[in-house]
């Protein structure tokens, strides 16, 4: 998995829409590996990676949704 900046940069390269449809797929699919690796294998270390990635897509989602004044 790639850091949160790197991801972050490659979202921002993305056009309008595709930024749109990638938020909207991670915010429908995180939440599911989180519960599949509580469920499995309980690493805690994947689990805050993954949590952290949750809380960054819903930061992108928020700009997303609210561009900045300009």
């Amino acid at each position: 998995m790639v850091s949160n900046a790197k991801f972050k940069d490659f979202i921002v390269a993305l056009s309008a829409q595709d930024q749109q449809t990638v938020v909207d797929r991670q915010l429908r699919l995180l939440p599911a590996f989180i519960m599949q690796e509580v469920a499995t294998t309980n690493n805690a270390k994947v689990i805050r990676k993954l949590e952290s990635r949750l809380k960054q897509v819903r930061l992108m989602l928020s700009s997303i949704v609210a561009p900045p004044c300009l």
